[in-house]
């Protein structure tokens, strides 16, 4: 029998790399519309951003050329289906066409995603992730794509990181819609899980040979002090953060004690359906797509209204470090503090073993399920010579460390297939606009052609994935 061959990659996301926003049949999106707005105190939109649209072919053979054997990256639902008549735009669905035939000239696996935050216009007209509607929106969206690329993609992803999504929709308010509403964002969140279920139904209609996965956002949570308090933090933290993604997507159901916490929040569930929960039951996915930033660190609940704070500096020109990025969500827990790991300038703690934490306990909570992990990297202020170049050292370390977790998970019986560096060059990273660079292909946005330069990274990763085709 043949090894599977591992797959080492990197990843991107349709608005945050692909520009394009208005030719080719293309619709209006919620974030073309957020960054057109008055809500955009900034002014930077994705309007061009990297130029992925124009610049593919030249970025795969980036990609080939420093070893990657996979690509994960996001279709842009209103490039398919534009409006709200259904009809679908075929000029969209042969870009991704000529996107796949240049993957499959270097033999790069694709592994992609419905949805990343880009609803369409007419979806967020009508409530976003709170519209009613929106799953059988999504199925038929969903539809469409299974249909025409069938085993093109033989990893589908149904919404990138559901829990980031919801809580920067409804619980920081700094994605659109810009609100700050618990009760939307419980609507929001088992919209999301019924929309992954609804897609999967008819991902299983298909008969496909590809696999079907959701891309999870949250680690593992964890507590300073072994405690029944902190234990009981950590359940609250868990359930907010992990479970009502990972039990219904996983196992098919939300666990009583879930819901009944909720409840007791003043949540009203009564938009909760037999009928949905019935999909979701008989609909569950083949992979998980785990993304790797920072852990989870909790503390008992003491007091204060709910609320969060997320990894977007306040100047966003590396002048001015943000707050601790963490939350509190009233008679549930708190974020806790550790000051022995360091933070990254946007408040965010780098602690690589999170992952290996939180990849023992996917195991021991969900079995041998095939895992994939999706999104793993380090923004930060690149500084460029001047030829362009970065010497990435603080990027390459992240990495490193975090991967040296991964591996160890992998040898101890974790069923990781696979690895992506986010990002695949640099993009647009949403509020945080163009400063924050995640790339390991540094993009000269000064340039009139959106030069492409390797950093230090991308030849280190390379190496990396030499040293590591066997495992």
């Amino acid at each position: 029998m043949t090894k599977e061959k591992f797959l080492w990659g990197s990843a991107t996301a349709a608005y945050q790399c692909e520009g394009a926003w208005d030719i080719n049949g293309k619709g209006i999106n919620i974030w073309d519309e957020f960054c057109h707005s008055d809500k955009n105190k900034t002014g930077i939109t994705g309007d061009v951003s990297c130029d992925f649209y124009h610049h593919f072919k030249e970025d795969i053979k980036m990609m080939a050329e420093g070893g990657q054997n996979t690509y994960r990256f996001s279709i842009s639902w209103s490039r398919i289906v534009p409006k709200e008549d259904r009809i679908v735009n075929e000029a969209g669905l042969k870009f991704y066409d000529e996107v796949l035939n240049e993957l499959e000239k270097y033999n790069i696996v694709p592994n992609v995603t419905l949805v990343h935050y880009d609803l369409p216009d007419y979806i967020g007209h009508k409530g976003g992730w709170c519209y009613e509607g929106i799953s059988d929106e999504f199925a038929y969206y969903a539809s469409v794509v299974f249909k025409h690329f069938k085993n093109r993609i033989p990893l589908y992803v149904t919404i990138n990181e559901p829990t980031h999504n919801a809580f920067c929709n409804y619980m920081v308010g700094n994605y659109p819609p810009n609100e700050f509403n618990m009760q939307h964002l419980c609507e929001c969140a088992y919209n999301m899980m019924v929309c992954n279920a609804k897609a999967i139904r008819e991902f299983r209609k298909c008969n496909l040979t590809s696999q079907i996965g959701i891309v999870h956002a949250s680690c593992l949570a964890e507590a300073r002090f072994d405690t029944p308090e902190y234990k009981e933090a950590v359940k609250y933290g868990n359930m907010f953060n992990n479970d009502w993604v990972l039990d219904p997507a996983i196992k098919g159901f939300y666990e009583k004690e879930l819901i009944e916490k909720v409840r007791k929040s003043g949540i009203d569930l009564s938009f909760m359906k037999q009928e949905d929960l019935a999909v979701m039951k008989e609909n569950t996915i083949d992979f998980l797509g785990q993304n790797a930033y920072s852990r989870l660190l909790v503390k008992p609940y003491e007091k204060g209204e709910t609320c969060a704070t997320v990894n977007n500096a306040g100047n966003n020109d590396g002048t001015e470090r943000a707050a601790k990025e963490g939350k509190t969500v009233k008679g549930w827990f708190e974020s806790d503090t550790d000051p022995n790991i360091p933070l990254n300038p946007w408040g965010r703690e780098i602690y690589p073993k999170c992952i290996y934490n939180t990849l023992l306990n996917r195991k021991e909570k969900y079995g041998d399920i095939p895992i994939y992990i999706t999104e793993n990297g380090h923004g930060a202020y690149d500084i460029a010579d001047d030829q362009g170049y970065v010497e990435d050292d603080d990027r390459i370390n992240f990495i490193n460390n975090f991967l040296a977790y991964i591996l160890k998970a992998k040898e101890e019986g974790v069923n990781v297939k696979g690895y992506y560096v986010w990002s695949t060059m640099d993009l647009y990273s949403w509020i945080n606009g163009y400063k924050k660079r995640y790339g390991l292909v540094r993009v000269d946005y000064e340039d009139g052609n959106l030069k492409r330069i390797p950093k230090k990274s991308y030849y280190w990763y390379k190496k990396f994935i030499e040293e590591h085709k066997d495992v």
